[in-house]
């Protein structure tokens, strides 16, 4: 039988012992959490927060706990356990739409045509994804699932045909995830709600085209580290409030060990943490949420969002603002969206705007700027079709070039299958 024991009373050191039975081998698992006094904004990365925890050894203590405690508290978990069973799910999304860009922009401004670029009106996009999934509950109470998902289109990059692949555990220590998977910053993430076609995505790319030389982008979500290889934790929600954690090694889809450090060293390592808000009171609710995320090639990005719903009316927004610490180095990124959407009956529709700016260089600002109309309706269960009007438009801060500068319009239908 697993038993707890702590030694240790002063206030320098606290030593946690849990001892268990694996069938085979005894399991040990020794903590030493340091409780060290104060708290500043850089001790977030620095390590000064929650006590003394610092983020990563928080993490990985959290991760060594719950795989431990998966073998370890369970009195015969292996022939409790039910083998994982796979189910098969997904959707599948058709899009057809009417795009304009600016003139100038295709031709260059020249004035003859054998200098043009010119971007069909119509356009057809699919995209779809096939998702495995699978789970058991072991008879020590904790959840084993994985999550597959597989990529169904012809125009895909080479080597992203897999999205996500993880494995998750839960339980009464919360959510632990392991693998290929978002950050806990995107998953804990409030912003605008979009209604169609989401602006800060890059659906509208597909109709309007974003000039090369435009490097600001409108998103505020503060998880670059896509969906790499990570570890990933998010405690349970206790009156309202959920931590998150990530970290992940290297953004570069690579099973060797990552090269973030040296002269040479070109992945990126990136730690994220999230503290998130979310409350119901009858027909209205509240969400909301803080995060941060430092990265080892010397960027930081900070941002907050909020959701308030009452009724079938939801108002929400987000901002986001990251640096490069690199010394002599200026260049500053903002990002904020702002919407409102309205539930009637198998009717939602929305009004979004979302704007970036890059300040970087001597003096160089780029811009982009996008507003939305959007109606979506429930056809069927399982059955949605929406419709997006958009309204982009981008400036290049270094150029007064048009093949730098671009605004154009879209109307894009979609019907979305999920099954």
């Amino acid at each position: 039988m697993p038993h707890v024991q702590k030694n240790g009373t002063n206030k320098a050191q606290s030593l946690l012992t849990l001892r268990g039975d694996c069938g085979l081998l005894p399991v040990s698992i020794v903590l030493r959490q340091p409780l060290q006094p104060g708290f500043s904004v850089n001790a977030f990365w620095d390590g000064e927060i929650l006590g003394g925890f610092i983020l990563k050894k928080f993490l990985f203590s959290t991760t060594a706990l719950a795989v431990a405690g998966a073998f370890a508290f369970g009195a015969d978990a292996n022939a409790a356990a039910k083998p994982i069973k796979i189910a098969v799910g997904g959707f599948m999304t058709t899009e057809m739409g009417f795009g304009n860009n600016d003139s100038a922009f295709e031709t260059g401004g020249a004035s003859s045509t054998t200098t043009s670029n010119k971007r069909a009106t119509f356009n057809n996009v699919q995209d779809s994804e096939i998702l495995f999934s699978g789970s058991t509950k072991l008879d020590n109470g904790i959840s084993l699932s994985i999550n597959i998902q597989l990529e169904g289109d012809q125009a895909v990059a080479a080597g992203t045909q897999i999205d996500e692949s993880y494995m998750k555990l839960t339980g009464a220590f919360g959510d632990l995830r392991l693998g290929s998977t978002t950050g806990t910053n995107s998953v804990l993430k409030h912003m605008a709600p979009y209604v169609g076609v989401g602006l800060d995505g890059g659906g509208s790319d597909n109709y309007i085209t974003v000039p090369a030389a435009v490097t600001a982008g409108n998103s505020s979500n503060a998880s670059t580290s896509g969906d790499a290889n990570k570890i990933a934790y998010i405690t349970p929600r206790s009156g309202g409030l959920a931590l998150g954690v990530s970290w992940t090694p290297s953004t570069s889809n690579l099973n060797t060990s990552p090269v973030t450090g040296g002269n040479a060293g070109t992945e990126i390592a990136v730690l994220e943490g999230a503290l998130s808000y979310e409350t119901t009171m009858g027909t209205s609710s509240v969400k909301a949420d803080i995060a941060f995320e430092s990265a080892s090639n010397n960027t930081r990005k900070y941002r907050g969002g909020v959701l308030v719903g009452a009724g079938g009316v939801t108002v929400g927004g987000s901002y986001s603002v990251q640096d490069d610490d690199t010394e002599g180095v200026r260049d500053k990124r903002i990002a904020y969206d702002l919407g409102v959407s309205y539930v009637m009956g198998a009717y939602k529709f929305g009004l979004a705007m979302a704007q970036g700016t890059r300040d970087f260089g001597t003096n160089n600002e780029d811009d982009e700027d996008k507003w939305s109309a959007g109606l979506q309706y429930t056809i069927d269960t399982g059955v949605t079709g929406t419709l997006t009007y958009i309204n982009a438009d981008y400036e290049d801060g270094a150029s007064g070039a048009d093949t730098n500068n671009n605004d154009g319009h879209a109307l894009i239908g979609q019907i979305k299958v999920s099954f």
